[in-house]
């Protein structure tokens, strides 16, 4: 019987090139080009934000308050002792009880002394200008302020204001204190720990608007209100002085009527609107 040898194929031989390291994955099994690698980016950092009246810091000890105060808030002081300043086109009242030292800045404090207004105008260089002048008058020192500066519609006359929240060095210690801008004329007020605050929001609420141009309907409430606290011997001077103002009010020749005011003072303090 014949035998048949089966034996299977000779497995064929590793080549020198299939023994080779293999095709990388550039290359797919059908030849085509893979894409290339990805590139990881890092996250792109978000811009900082600008600061805000919000978000903006604030030097220690400084509460947000002004605003709140007298933003929209119903007119403040109405018979008290006219406040104002050469050069301010508006005037603030301060509480009759409230001693009141006229000068270039005009300052109004409590009895207790532990609260404290002071008024000051300002022409084009701004209120900025003034604010250590003015804080000085009042007895304060290294006064710090919020910024930026809050927007704020003040008084019945709905004036636009310029607020701000700060802290001051007054003897020792240090004081809240706050700041309003508005119809050139600055108003810084302060109090101790204690102290009538209410009074000088108070204040800054009862601001209006002189009626005159050049500021003559501040400066002939000023002289009135002087005539009530003056000495006997000067508050016929004051009365006189009053009048005459108020005519000038309503004479076109107001330079000639204002040389009438000065000399019916004589002898007396000029308030500082008048000067």
């Amino acid at each position: 019987m014949a035998v048949l040898l089966l034996s299977g194929c000779p497995q064929k031989e590793t080549t020198e090139e299939e023994a080779t390291e293999k095709p990388t994955s550039e290359k797919t099994a059908a030849g085509t080009t893979a894409p290339a690698p990805t590139t990881t980016t890092a996250p792109t950092q978000p811009a900082p934000t600008a600061a805000t009246t919000e978000t903006a810091a604030k030097p220690a000890g400084i509460e947000p308050k002004v605003k709140s105060e007298v933003d929209n808030k119903p007119d403040g002081i109405t018979n008290g002792n006219a406040l104002t300043a050469s050069n301010a086109k508006a005037s603030i009242q301060s509480p009759k009880e409230w001693a009141v030292t006229k000068g270039d800045t005009t300052v109004a404090k409590s009895a207790d002394d532990k609260a404290r207004v002071a008024v000051a105008g300002f022409g084009a260089e701004g209120p900025d200008q003034r604010m250590a002048a003015a804080a000085q008058a009042a007895g304060l020192t290294n006064c710090q302020w919020s910024t930026p500066p809050e927007q704020a519609t003040v008084g019945k006359e709905k004036l636009p204001a310029t607020v701000a929240d700060g802290i001051c060095t007054r003897g020792a210690g240090q004081v809240k204190a706050a700041m309003m801008a508005s119809e050139q004329t600055l108003v810084i007020g302060s109090w101790d720990e204690g102290g009538d605050q209410a009074s000088v929001f108070n204040a800054f609420r009862s601001i209006t608007k002189a009626k005159g141009g050049d500021g003559l309907a501040a400066c002939c409430a000023a002289i009135r209100q002087n005539a009530k606290s003056a000495p006997p011997q000067q508050a016929g001077l004051y009365i006189m002085a009053a009048g005459a103002c108020e005519n000038a009010r309503k004479n076109p020749d107001t330079a000639k009527a204002l040389a009438a005011v000065r000399s019916a003072l004589a002898g007396a303090n000029v308030p500082g609107s008048c000067r």
